[in-house]
This record gives C-alpha cells, structure tokens and sequence, in this order.
C-alpha cells in the first residue's frame, strides 16, 4: 500500500493537471491507469481484456455479467498484476471490503432510483456500510490483539493445536 505523501503526492498531480485545463487533464488519465475498471458484460466476455488491463496498471476489475433481456446480475471481482493471471477476489480491494452482492445490491438501488441523486445516495449509504463493518472488524481484531485473546477461531485453534503439541512434548 503507497505511503500517505505517495497517496497526497498523486493526488496532487491529479490536481495540477485538472487545473491546467482540458487538454493537459485528458493528456494526465492518458498516461494513468485508473486502479478500478467496472465492466458491463451482456453478450460476451474477452478472456484476454483483464490481463491487459493488469498489464496497464490497473489494479481491480468488477465484471457484471447480465442476462440480456432480465434484471439477473451477477457481480465478479477480480485483483490484477502484471505479468499474472486475474485472481477471483471474495472483496474488494481498491474499495475496501465492498462484496460482489454489495454490487449487486448498489445497480439495483441505482435502477430503482429516479433520480441520478437517489442513486448516488443509494451506492453511497452501501459503500458506507460496508466501511463501518470492516472498520469495526479491525477494531475487535485490534482489541483482541491488546489483550492477549485469539482474533479470530483460526488462532484459537492454532493456539490450542500448539499448546496440546507443546504438552505431548
């Protein structure tokens, strides 16, 4: 993950070339991949599209696969790397802990909405929830940590495992 100067420091060039005008801001996202492509995919898939992708930089793809003719969705997260195969992700990364059913979720509350207001609110109060859970995750897993308990039952089980091995010993 960059540094918060590499993250105020891209930023900043991000806002330098907006400010510059059209031109030098379209020249800007040229150059720059974007770290999350979201994909609409009705008739077909390019198998070949997300490695090229990767291989531009860009870290996220989110492929919606819908059924012409339905309002059947199916949301498919995927992290990409140069030089590697895309790898199903079970959350999103570039958006921390948002789900392929919190996807799904946000283009039905954004079809239901009537207004393009509604919808943004919609996507946003879904994004948001999902903040508030991972942060509370990492609060209790912080906690845990501070006083001695096991995280998560993995731990638990690994702690026990060890323990009972250690005894036999």
């Amino acid at each position: 993950m960059p540094s918060t100067n590499a993250c105020t420091r891209s930023g900043a060039r991000t806002l330098s070339a907006l400010a510059e005008g059209e031109a030098e801001a379209g020249a800007y996202f040229e150059r720059i991949a974007p770290d999350l492509v979201v994909e609409v995919e009705i008739t077909h898939v390019d198998e070949g599209k997300a490695e090229r992708y990767g291989e531009m930089g860009v870290r996220e793809i989110w492929r919606l696969h819908g059924r012409k003719g339905t309002r059947e969705l199916r949301a498919e997260l995927l992290a990409l790397r140069p030089g590697s195969a895309p790898r199903r992700l079970d959350a999103s990364v570039v958006l921390e802990g948002l789900t392929p059913s919190d996807v799904c979720e946000a283009v039905d509350e954004v079809r239901l909405g009537p207004t393009p207001t509604e919808q943004i609110e919609a996507v946003t109060r879904i994004v948001h929830r999902r903040q508030r859970e991972s942060v509370r995750v990492r609060e209790e897993a912080a906690s845990c940590l501070l006083s001695g308990e096991p995280a998560d039952r993995n731990e638990a089980r690994d702690r026990s495992g060890a323990a009972s091995t250690a005894a036999s010993a």
